[in-house]
């Protein structure tokens, strides 16, 4: 096993309280990424798998914050490191893809100026160069006639190609990890099937390191080498997509499994997971998904069981012991 790329240890992500408290979203999380490795991160909204991935790029807004832990990456602790460097890293480095291109992008500047920007700030190139590698960058993700597309506005776009220039913004510096937000969310499923193929590609050709957020289980599936599952703050499930895919060990991750309709299965009525995800300030004692969970023991509601390894497979779960 290649050293992590990017290795997050113990993370705490909280939010302060109107009566002066701290709320924790995002409790304990560990996972690595190896060089050229995707992992999935799934899990409902609420899960925290989104804000532990902003706490990594140090893009967390008041009044949430990173509470504890560390978050390495290449060795390097991003949660020390001052904004300067920060903003060195974020780039050039890591790159991160949002879930809505609309709001991501500036609707006054052209889709040239955006991607150029970016190109000039990190790689110090001229303006011709600049133009240059983005429209190589527009290209490469798929926009026809890419040096002509430089001078569009995002509004000229259809919303599977702002999401292409998106990511072309991001692979403009070549970073050697590239996070994607759920960036299939507002597109229709032959789209999404479209810009999940784009980063696989994108993936083997340049030796990008990913970190592919979802809710959708099966869709992270398809491009993925390993799944980290999180539910209430915490990684409840983690291991190889082969196996998580053939025999999930956590009862959240195979209701998440079989929340998605099957093309080659037999058609009947879809599995949904009764309730709510539990309200932050309100966590139970123990695991966090037994008052939803189906196979529920009584050590369940009381203690929160330890994420324990075995075989590569790390699962956090009363019920497989």
């Amino acid at each position: 096993m290649s050293p992590a790329l990017l290795s997050v240890e113990g993370l705490r992500v909280g939010f302060r309280s109107a009566d002066g408290g701290m709320i924790e979203a995002v409790r304990g999380v560990d996972f690595s990424v190896a060089p050229g490795e995707a992992v999935g991160i799934v899990g409902e909204s609420g899960s925290g798998k989104s804000l532990s991935m902003l706490a990594v790029m140090r893009l967390l807004g008041a009044p949430a914050r990173a509470t504890g832990g560390r978050v390495l990456f290449d060795g390097e602790d991003l949660l020390a490191a001052d904004e300067k460097r920060m903003r060195a890293l974020r780039g050039r480095d890591i790159a991160m893809v949002f879930q809505d291109p609309q709001s991501s992008l500036n609707p006054a500047l052209t889709i040239g100026r955006q991607i150029t920007d970016v190109v000039r700030a990190h790689r110090g190139v001229s303006s011709a160069e600049a133009r240059r590698i983005a429209a190589e960058a527009l290209e490469r993700v798929g926009i026809r006639e890419a040096g002509r597309r430089l001078a569009s506005y995002p509004h000229e776009f259809s919303g599977g190609m702002r999401q292409r220039a998106l990511i072309a913004m991001a692979i403009a510096c070549r970073p050697r990890l590239l996070i994607a937000d759920e960036p299939t969310t507002a597109l229709d499923v032959t789209v999404q099937a479209q810009i999940v193929d784009l980063i696989a590609e994108l993936r083997r050709e340049l030796g990008l390191a990913v970190v592919f957020i979802s809710h959708n289980l099966q869709l992270v599936a398809e491009i993925v080498d390993r799944v980290v599952v999180m539910y209430g703050g915490k990684v409840v499930e983690d291991g190889p997509v082969e196996a998580i895919e053939r025999a999930p060990r956590h009862p959240y991750t195979g209701l998440l499994k079989a929340c998605v309709p099957s093309l080659s299965g037999p058609v009947g009525p879809l599995t949904a997971i009764e309730g709510a995800p539990p309200r932050l300030g309100r966590l139970p004692a123990g695991c966090p998904f037994s008052p939803r969970c189906p196979d529920a023991i009584e050590s369940c509601a009381s203690e929160m069981p330890a994420l324990i390894a075995e075989a590569g497979h790390r699962t956090a779960c009363w019920r497989p012991r």
